[in-house]
């Protein structure tokens, strides 16, 4: 896709969900960022103050202990906004890193400059509400998962949420994201297996 096919799509994102979004206001130039399968968009304790937009692909979010330990936070599909809110709006070095599960077309924008320049628009106030709303909703119910959840249901979850990644990426990310081990994934595959066969 090229720069205008790119800034259509990611404008016809948000018209999509509903809005009335006025886009002449926006005049801040867009970046583009191609993700090859296995590379980062940015690496935790970068700078990302930018709202990236994920066109097509698949990536996951991951942090890395003091110890080296991984964890899998979670995963998104296109079309959808990617990052990080914290880093964005307070510009402070990001938690986790982004990496490209698949090859990935990214576009991006500057946060600060492009929230002043779309901050007037009620259309866009409305679905940038609705949008951490979202975010608020899913932390909650995957904090509420992890505590009222057998790890058994939490795997049959992401089979249902991810069906195309269960058996394409390393069980070691699949384990981090429903919170147990490798070990402990393997025998929950294989008593699952026992029970269809």
């Amino acid at each position: 896709m090229d720069r205008m096919q790119l800034q259509n799509s990611f404008q016809a994102y948000f018209n999509e969900l509903g809005y009335d979004i006025d886009w002449q206001r926006l005049t801040v130039p867009m970046d583009i960022h191609v993700i090859r399968k296995g590379d980062y968009l940015f690496q935790q304790g970068d700078f990302a103050n930018r709202l990236f937009f994920l066109h097509s692909g698949l990536v996951r979010y991951v942090s890395v202990s003091d110890e080296g330990k991984e964890f899998t936070q979670t995963f998104a599909k296109s079309p959808r906004i990617i990052g990080s809110t914290k880093a964005m709006v307070t510009e402070a070095r990001v938690l986790f890193g982004i990496q490209a599960l698949e090859d990935c077309m990214v576009s991006s924008y500057p946060w600060r400059a492009f929230y002043e320049q779309m901050r007037q628009d009620i259309g866009f106030l409305e679905c940038y509400a609705k949008f951490l709303e979202r975010i608020f909703i899913t932390k909650e119910e995957r904090e509420n998962a992890f505590v009222k959840h057998s790890a058994e249901r939490r795997y049959l979850d992401f089979c249902a949420d991810y069906p195309e990644l269960k058996n394409v990426i390393p069980q070691q990310q699949i384990a981090s994201y429903i919170g147990i081990t490798p070990v402990a994934l393997s025998r929950i595959r294989q008593k699952l297996k026992w029970h269809r066969d």
